[in-house]
């Protein structure tokens, strides 16, 4: 029987302080209220049944330095019995003495009173999350530094790796991307970047990113570019680019890619899975023949269902029924994506993704580019720069 448990209720305090409440009434300068906890009342039955047990517990109680609000019960059998009915906590001294938090709390006012002098546009956030102000005690020193930064050099146009503060370092900056932001974004008066990703903070911020970058191969001799034919693009180039070619496939095997032999009027782009997606933006490709060519499992259906929403015109490539049941002993297993619906398939692709999803051919099916002959592959690119 749990009446007077002082673990039980050594965790309903830690809820208590755990809530932030009490970091609350010091950013508001309210005084501590006193704090009352209910006790479980004993059944008559019960204190007959087990009145040993409850007494050393009331007794256990009443000496861990809790004070107790009492009343007196009327029972039939045990007359008037004189019990705990709540455990007070009257000021703030004893409720930190007894969550054991005096010195957490010292912190935290220590570096709420530092930040509000240079910051205290930030009472509002550490108003909603006032253990932030805990949980990063040990950087907000450098964090203060860097907020300086950012505030009085917008849009700087350099990189993170040139931002120059005493004791920090690159690293140490792009590991606090997210919450550097959420101070920011407070100080700033706007609302936080939902995710980092994509550089999405460098932009915020005005500051220089790695740009992505498109790898190609020009396959027709005539249209090299200053003699050359392997070309690494940042992704803004790439979209900028004017080429003569009629032709353009998208490989996703970087040795396919490097393998490809010279083809008339054509240019191979190396893919890279998921990341073609930084093609969707390139308007010139909307006046080519694309041909997509991956491997025959459910990532490269996605894939090719991806590229094609973004340029309809796009045909896949060796990613058959034919070709799969030609060289389907070759297949390996994998663990790949889930299966979706993939709305950019003409009807064979559907068919053959729907049975790779039910595994009609082998659980976690994959046919890669490299168990496809180069030769019946060059043969097959020939036929497609000659229709």
């Amino acid at each position: 029987m749990d009446f007077y448990n002082v673990a039980t209720i050594q965790k309903r305090l830690q809820r208590l302080y755990d809530s932030g409440d009490i970091f609350r009434l010091y950013i508001q300068n309210k005084p501590f209220s006193p704090v009352k906890i209910p006790l479980k009342k004993p059944k008559e039955q019960e204190l007959l049944q087990a009145f040993s047990l409850i007494l050393k517990q009331k007794e256990k109680l009443e000496r861990s330095g809790y004070s107790l609000e009492y009343r007196a019960f009327h029972f039939k059998k045990m007359g008037v019995q004189k019990l705990p009915v709540f455990v007070v906590i009257n000021d703030k001294e004893q409720f930190l003495l007894l969550t054991n938090a005096k010195e957490e709390y010292a912190l935290f006012v220590q570096w709420y009173e530092y930040l509000f002098k240079y910051y205290p546009k930030l009472k509002e956030l550490f108003f909603v999350k006032p253990r932030l102000v805990v949980e990063y005690a040990k950087e907000w020193e450098k964090f203060v530094l860097i907020l300086g930064f950012f505030i009085h050099n917008p849009s700087p146009n350099i990189y993170i790796r040139e931002i120059s503060l005493k004791g920090i370092d690159t690293k140490y900056i792009q590991k606090h991307l997210k919450i550097l932001d959420i101070l920011l974004s407070c100080i700033l008066e706007r609302e936080p970047l939902a995710s980092i990703k994509d550089f999405a903070f460098e932009k915020r911020y005005g500051l220089k990113y790695i740009l992505p970058q498109v790898r190609f191969r020009i396959l027709d001799e005539r249209l090299r570019m200053c003699g050359c034919d392997d070309i690494t693009l940042t992704l803004e180039q790439f979209e900028a680019l004017e080429t003569e070619c009629q032709r353009v496939f998208v490989i996703e095997n970087k040795t396919t890619f490097l393998s490809l032999p010279q083809l008339q009027s054509s240019i191979a782009v190396f893919g890279s899975g998921y990341n073609i997606g930084i093609l969707k933006n390139t308007r010139w490709l909307e006046t080519k023949e694309i041909y997509y060519w991956g491997d025959i499992d459910m990532d490269g259906f996605a894939i090719l269902s991806k590229m094609r929403s973004y340029f309809p015109q796009t045909k896949s490539l060796m990613m058959d029924t034919k070709t799969l049941e030609q060289y389907k002993e070759r297949s390996v297993s994998y663990k790949g994506a889930k299966e979706t619906e993939l709305k950019h398939l003409t009807q064979e692709e559907s068919v053959v993704y729907k049975r790779l999803a039910s595994d009609y051919y082998g659980k976690n099916f994959r046919l890669e580019q490299e168990m496809i002959p180069f030769d019946e592959a060059r043969e097959v690119l020939h036929q497609e720069t000659i229709r």
